[in-house]
């Protein structure tokens, strides 16, 4: 083994540390910086940043379902399906120190449960992951929202302004703008 070898494993074991009990965490350079240690409030502070998005987003996605069309909601449900189940995995969760842990389950602060898919990679993100994640999180903040300005227009002519669903859509869209820029800032 060369010694940037060795160096390199070094580095990999710094990163790996999640799960490991012996593991000085007082001591460690990155403490702080990176919630790399499973705790129930991070996973909490995670949902409450997560849920306000994802409630007004769903409703909003109901009322256009009864009231204009279901298509934009099937949309949603397989983009979600590909994008949590295959690709983000892939793309974000492969670099995670959380990752690292011996076993097929993912046992992290954002997808806790999810089965891994893919070999741990302890490099950085490369330019077209780091892309390809903003890219998909962005849909998940701005579809719900297209939804809900399309949900108004369709229902703009079929009624008039005083109708309540165009009310309610017109907070929904307020909300879910709101709720999905907080998400980002607590990402």
């Amino acid at each position: 083994m060369s010694t940037s070898d060795i160096e390199e494993f070094s580095e990999i074991k710094c990163l790996t540390c999640t799960w490991d009990d012996t593991s000085d965490c007082e001591k460690c350079e990155v403490q702080g910086k990176l919630d790399c240690k499973w705790n129930r409030s991070l996973l909490l502070r995670f949902y409450k940043g997560a849920m306000p998005a994802m409630l007004f987003g769903g409703i909003g996605f109901i009322i256009v379902g009864l009231f204009v069309s279901l298509i934009p909601l099937l949309i949603y449900i397989v983009f979600w399906i590909f994008f949590f189940g295959f690709f983000e995995i892939r793309v974000l969760c492969s670099h995670c120190p959380y990752y690292a842990e011996d076993g097929r389950i993912l046992h992290c602060l954002a997808n806790h449960g999810t089965i891994k898919l893919w070999k741990y990679h302890p490099e950085p993100l490369n330019i077209f992951e780091k892309g390809g994640f903003l890219a998909g999180a962005l849909f998940f903040v701005l579809f719900p929202i297209i939804t809900e300005v399309y949900g108004i227009s369709a229902l703009l002519n079929q009624s008039n302004l005083a109708n309540p669903y165009v009310i309610l859509l017109i907070g929904l869209s307020v909300l879910s703008l709101i709720s999905g820029i907080n998400f980002f800032i607590v990402l």
